[in-house]
């Protein structure tokens, strides 16, 4: 197998290739949110250093939330469309269950048991989930759903975890440790858990692609009409209108 794999969720675009030995060619962009403008290079790279040509790929993935609005369509749309062109089945991948993936040696190493990955959602809103590092099989547990939480709610289960789990500690990744992370060490202990460092924090393709690896193993693909994205809530634009029409059903019943 030849898996493609895509993230543009977050605020660092990516590519990778993977094997079935589970190598990883990697292509990162540098600049924040450049999604729109550098997917297709950062895809030549990634495919240049696997040595390999786009008609070698046997699958395509892609992250497919939550997180950016319009990180999420351009990869799902750009993955979409390659997979159409060649002929492929697509795989769609969480992006937390990403971050958490991209987090498990660390945190092991670390010896934190819950890994937390937290997506800034806005106005003390997170996209998170929360997963048990499970040290022999060297993989991830869930323990809570990926949904949207105020970072209070996702913080008051953490509590409760850590007292059913004396000296579990957490492990946080996620750019939502840049939004919260104050917020974070007034409501936990001290000591009962740690950051992934601001190099390791952000979404990347090539935890992806180990997902995407593991999903194909087990028969779980899609055509590239059932690749579809994962936003979680409305956004902010659709929200509005849909408050806009329902008060216009209001005022019209009232007439």
């Amino acid at each position: 197998m030849k898996i493609l794999a895509l993230e543009t969720t977050g605020r660092y675009g990516s590519a990778a290739v993977i094997d079935d030995d589970g190598r990883i060619w990697h292509a990162s962009s540098t600049e924040e949110m450049n999604h729109l403008r550098g997917m297709i290079s950062l895809i030549d790279e990634a495919v240049t250093k696997a040595g390999i040509g786009k008609d070698d790929l046997t699958h395509m993935a892609a992250s497919v939330g939550p997180g950016s609005f319009t990180g999420i369509r351009i990869g799902v749309t750009t993955a979409r469309t390659m997979a159409q062109m060649l002929g492929l089945p697509c795989i769609g991948v969480s992006s937390t269950e990403a971050l958490a993936k991209g987090a498990l040696a660390d945190a092991v190493s670390a010896g934190a048991r819950l890994i937390v990955p937290v997506i800034n959602a806005r106005r003390h809103q997170t996209y998170a989930a929360v997963f048990e590092a499970d040290r022999e099989a060297e993989s991830l547990v869930p323990v809570l759903e990926e949904k949207q939480y105020m970072i209070e709610e996702l913080l008051e289960e953490l509590r409760a975890r850590l007292g059913e789990h004396d000296g579990a500690a957490v492990y946080f990744t996620g750019d939502g440790i840049d939004a919260y992370g104050g917020i974070i060490e007034g409501a936990l202990p001290e000591g009962s858990f740690m950051f992934a460092a601001g190099d390791k924090r952000y979404q990347s393709a090539g935890p992806v692609s180990e997902i995407a690896l593991e999903k194909a193993r087990a028969g779980e693909t899609v055509g590239y009409d059932g690749l579809m994205p994962e936003y979680m809530r409305l956004a902010e634009a659709e929200q509005k209108l849909r408050a806009g029409t329902l008060s216009d059903r209001i005022r019209t019943a009232k007439v």
